[in-house]
């Protein structure tokens, strides 16, 4: 008898505590994650873009130019933002069609775009080697020296003393391993080292000591895993990552990390960082539900923490953004777009809104722009 109560006990015991469980998902589930801060929008773009660039200007406006219209068209056209209206106006034309390409904000206050897809035939893409030169005095733009290479799906980073590197390019498939600097009083490029991997869609950071660390962008397994460091004509292999990426962004922190997301189909969960002292690579996990593998924007915000927004993964586009806070590894999030976009721009005001301009969602090509208020 007596062990007969004691396993009704038990079993009692059991039921309630799955109850009272299932109550606290219940509710705990009908909580919503509270957001820091708001998405509101902002006037349109003049022309439907995506895979285009975005620059902050010295005087504060923001210049994006070239891209891909609705019709599949590769744009010469460019555009300025114009925060304190809130109003977008058409600005000198590029004299190159240009999608994919790079736009780099150099030390005089122009804006130096290079390369990108100039065509896309029957599944051919076409990269071009052409650059030019905005000038935000008079809205022109001026052709300077071509690059040595044909390159799209490139990365372009300022230097600490004023020149511009570029590397790798090429169709996502085919990468390339080549690297060049620009040299803005002579207007010219020149080849340097040559990277050790291969790399198309990939990330590149200018680290605090004043090298270029560059991550994935390479489909195999041990290529998409790998980074490596360029100083002085020289590139060498660092530590390499957890996951294969591809399609991944990167951003500096405050505390000379790395942090990079995104471009990987297997673990897009598995955002990590890179620590320069000692070169060590560590996971973050995001806990995002189905989160974006590429197309998604990350800014760093004037308080350390990052935005990450938008995206796309092999299902659908996301209009979500969430937000990592480097001084306690956690995520949380960060409101919702009006609008789910994937290949858009995402610029940094000077009053510490982010500007998120076109793209493409469920809908199509996008013109609409909105602002990230934190």
């Amino acid at each position: 008898m007596i062990n007969r109560n004691v396993r009704r006990f038990r079993t009692i015991r059991r039921l309630v505590m799955a109850a009272l469980l299932a109550t606290v998902l219940v509710v705990s589930s009908a909580i919503p994650a509270l957001a820091q801060g708001t998405w509101t929008k902002t006037g349109s773009l003049n022309t439907a873009r995506n895979f285009h660039t975005g620059s902050l200007l010295t005087n504060g406006q923001v210049l994006v130019a070239g891209g891909k219209d609705s019709a599949g068209n590769t744009l010469t056209s460019a555009e300025l933002y114009d925060p304190a209206r809130g109003k977008w106006t058409v600005t000198g034309s590029m004299a190159t069609a240009r999608q994919t390409h790079t736009a780099t904000l150099l030390t005089n206050g122009s804006v130096l775009v290079a390369g990108g897809i100039f065509s896309i035939i029957n599944g051919t893409v076409t990269c071009n080697a052409t650059a030019e030169l905005y000038n935000p005095s008079t809205g022109q733009w001026t052709t300077t020296g071509s690059m040595t290479v044909p390159r799209c799906y490139h990365s372009a980073t300022l230097l600490s003393d004023g020149t511009v590197l570029v590397a790798g390019g090429g169709a996502i498939f085919s990468p390339d391993n080549s690297a060049e600097i620009y040299d803005p009083s002579k207007g010219t490029w020149k080849a340097t080292g040559s990277v050790n991997v291969a790399r198309a869609v990939t990330a590149a950071t200018l680290l605090q000591s004043g090298q270029v660390l560059i991550s994935g962008g390479n489909s195999t397994s041990a290529g998409g895993r790998s980074a490596e460091l360029y100083s002085n004509g020289h590139w060498r292999l660092t530590t390499s990552m957890n996951v294969l990426r591809q399609s991944l962004t990167a951003t500096l922190l405050t505390n000379g990390d790395v942090l990079v997301f995104g471009g990987s189909n297997l673990e897009s969960n598995a955002t990590e960082f890179y620590n320069p002292k000692p070169a060590t690579w560590s996971r973050t996990l995001c806990f995002c539900v189905s989160p974006p593998i590429g197309g998604h924007t990350e800014t760093l915000l004037p308080n350390g923490e990052v935005l990450i927004a938008g995206g796309v993964n092999e299902y659908h586009f996301f209009f979500g953004a969430r937000l990592y806070d480097s001084s306690t590894n956690s995520w949380s999030a960060a409101g919702n777009m009006s609008t789910d976009r994937s290949g858009h721009t995402a610029t940094l005001l000077r009053n510490g809104q982010v500007l998120a301009a076109g793209g493409s969602g469920s809908s199509g090509v996008l013109a609409s722009a909105e602002l990230y208020t934190p």
